[in-house]
């Protein structure tokens, strides 16, 4: 293999870290190992070593010969929701300090679910990623319209820094009022504290996230200081390690955006990998969905701990308008998707005040795990169920790497079962069908809610357990097509290996409609020449850069405004009429036919635009070669309720599937990461690409 150029993307995720290695032919090969927390470095470099095994080759080898590798991290994730960040304080204008932590009126109920908003115990606000003791105001002022009303006083900002000294703080968030309309106090902040204290963490507001919005613009300013520290530790950490070990070109890491950056720039916007490694997940379903044709797509992900949806309309990742993130509203480009603690790892177990069966969002985490993995856990979680029920082979985990253990799950599920007064088995198909339904509930609220009909959309099912799962989470949506990707659990680190380096760059502009079109057009390409420095900065070369350009409108007295694409330059009035006319439609498709106004007038609110560096890289190619023989099952006993018991059912080896290989449920195929269940109302089809193809005879009933 001497002279060969690998890809190598490594997603590392709260159970499992998985990678993916791809020649200049598109050859591919995987590998997968448990995740290392709080070291998160050693098993990625675990998950590539296991990779380079598969290959037949050294790790040092593969690495060596590598041209690209990217990663997608849950790091900022992980200490965002455990509050393991770094002492942070915040800096804004003098009178507004209250502003964060007063907050808005939706701030105790953001990212509940309509069930919880009903359970006014848990109507609280976020436990607070800063020391509130630590939020100091500055004397300045500058206006809506960027001109300066009160000078920045150093005298207070010296008085201000000798405090944060005393106090040990480590990164400083900087948010003054109108910022982004002009930024040149929160500049001269930065120069200051870098002077007295280089070791400061300082991020600044009007470059991170030049937008209106007091609230939720400090929020994202101060999510991503107080994640700056531990970001860039594990940054550090994992970039020594791949060159101890034979890297030697730039690492690259993937963004909520959609798009890869230098390991640099992550390190300062920590914020941009909240949703890394799941935004892996859209742009591996968005390069596959190309190949085959789907125009609309939603992504499903099952991991250990979470279950995430996203949808990819018109052959483009749809963007979250307002992301949550531990109740926090984040101001920043990212492709949207929903998670709930639903995955392999969640815990089941019994409500004291109704004696019912809940499944999560607990969950048993890498370590110890599921109660079968042998690793110390003791709480039942879906894992142990789906082995219970015989869905499992509990000699062929991992590919035969890892046996699990049938009895002990079983015990671990008997104090529930004595509790509901019923067997093991039908403890274990509640734990189930709870999973299933609470997964198929996020897949509705996710197309049906939003104006779509998920009949219209195929479905890719990814993760180490959306394959187990799929058939649950989809029976009822009315969804046609199923596609299982034959690298399906680790899925997302395929999407990153096939994501190019990309930029988004966002800006408020307020403007009534119509308006002078060279106004927007001026706008749009001062974001265009932003987006496209930040992507040449990565220092990679590009076959093209593609820019796309979107205005955010909203109808008068409206606050959250829709994107609509602008593909071409704006020179006259009838360019902007026609961006008005296509609002009309964005927003018929999103609330509703007959839902638009125009009357009321429309209004400019934002500006959007990203920029993506083209790499020509190799996609997935077809299977040269299939088994000639049709595959013959192994038929083991797995445990149905519509028959009432245990029923022999036939097992494949996904190794052994030929070329037109077909078959009704029940059926189960076993490959060495994953699992796939067929249920008996659906069939399955393997087509050219080895991606097994899905699809229920009742219609989606």
């Amino acid at each position: 293999m001497d002279g060969m150029n690998y890809i190598v993307a490594v997603d590392s995720g709260g159970t499992f870290s998985d990678c993916v290695v791809i020649n200049e032919a598109g050859k591919m090969w995987t590998g997968k190992s448990p995740s290392t927390p709080p070291d998160f470095e050693r098993g990625v470099i675990e998950a590539v070593r296991d990779a380079a095994t598969v290959m037949g080759i050294g790790l040092q080898e593969l690495l060596h010969n590598t041209s690209l590798f990217s990663h997608g991290t849950t790091v900022a994730t992980n200490a965002l929701l455990t509050r393991q960040g770094c002492k942070t304080a915040i800096l804004t204008t003098r009178g507004h300090e209250d502003a964060v932590v007063i907050g808005r009126t939706y701030q105790k109920v953001a990212g509940l679910s309509s069930d919880e908003v009903m359970d006014y115990s848990r109507h609280e606000k976020a436990d607070p990623a800063y020391d509130p003791h630590h939020i100091y105001g500055v004397s300045e002022r500058v206006d809506y319209a960027g001109q300066i009303v009160v000078p920045l006083s150093m005298d207070s900002l010296a008085q201000i820094a000798d405090e944060l000294e005393a106090a040990g703080i480590e990164a400083i968030a900087v948010s003054l009022l109108w910022s982004f309309a002009n930024p040149v106090h929160e500049q001269a902040i930065r120069t200051y504290l870098l002077g007295r204290n280089p070791s400061w963490s300082v991020t600044l507001s009007s470059e991170l996230a030049p937008v209106i919005g007091e609230y939720e613009r400090t929020a994202t300013t101060v999510i991503n200081a107080y994640l700056s520290i531990e970001t860039k530790a594990y940054m550090n950490k994992l970039k020594r390690r791949l060159r101890e070990e034979g890297y030697l070109n730039r690492p690259l890491v993937m963004k909520s955006s959609g798009g890869i950056t230098s390991i640099e720039q992550a390190m300062e916007t920590p914020v941009a990998l909240l949703t890394s490694g799941p935004a892996g997940g859209v742009m591996g379903a968005s390069a596959l969905g190309r190949q085959l044709d789907h125009p609309h797509i939603l992504t499903t992900d099952v991991g250990g701990t979470s279950f995430d949806v996203g949808m990819i309309v018109s052959r483009e990742p749809v963007f979250a308008a307002a992301p949550i993130f531990s109740k926090y509203q984040i101001t920043y480009p990212m492709i949207e998707v929903d998670s709930i603690g639903a995955g392999g790892g969640s815990i089941a177990w019994i409500e004291s005040g109704t004696g019912l069966l809940k499944v999560g969002p607990r969950s048993a985490g890498a370590l110890p795990g599921p109660v079968c993995y042998g690793r110390g856990g003791t709480q039942p979680t879906v894992t142990d169920a789906n082995l219970v029920l015989g869905r499992m082979n509990s000699d062929y985990f991992l590919g035969g790497k890892h046996k699990l253990n049938v009895e002990a799950a079983r015990l671990s599920m008997k104090p529930l079962a004595d509790r509901l007064g019923m067997s093991v088995e039908d403890v274990a198909l509640g734990i189930v069908d709870i999973a299933d339904s609470h997964m198929g509930d996020l897949v509705r609220k996710m197309s049906v809610e939003k104006g779509y009909d998920p009949k219209d959309f195929a479905l890719y099912g990814f993760g180490g357990a959306g394959p187990l799962h799929v058939c649950g989470y989809t029976r009822g949506t009315g969804i046609m097509t199923i596609v299982i990707p034959p690298m399906s659990s680790v899925f997302s680190a395929y999407g990153i290996a096939q994501s190019d380096p990309a930029s988004v760059s966002e800006e408020s502009l307020l403007l009534e409609l119509p308006c002078d079109p060279k106004i927007l057009e001026s706008a749009l390409k001062k974001l265009e020449t932003r987006s496209i420095v930040e992507l040449e900065s990565i220092g990679k070369s590009f076959a093209s850069i593609e820019v796309r350009r979107e205005v955010l409108i909203r109808y008068q007295g409206q606050k959250q405004g829709l994107p609509v694409r602008c593909p071409h330059s704006l020179q006259t009035i009838e360019d902007v009429q026609q961006l008005m006319n296509e609002y009309d439609k964005v927003y018929e498709q999103q609330y509703g036919r007959g839902t638009a106004y125009r009357k009321v007038g429309l209004k400019v609110s934002g500006l959007r635009v990203r920029a993506v560096g083209i790499q020509n890289l190799p996609g997935m190619i077809a299977a040269d070669s299939f088994p000639s023989t049709p595959a013959v099952p192994r038929f083991y006993p797995v445990y149905y309720r519509e028959t009432g018991g245990w029923t022999a059912t036939p097992f494949y080896k996904f190794s052994e599937l030929h070329k037109a290989f077909q078959t009704q449920g029940p059926a189960i195929i076993i490959s060495d990461h994953t699992t796939i269940y067929v249920a008996p109302d659906y069939t399955v089809r393997l087509d050219d690409q080895q991606n097994l193809v899905m699809t229920n005879v009742k219609g989606g009933k």
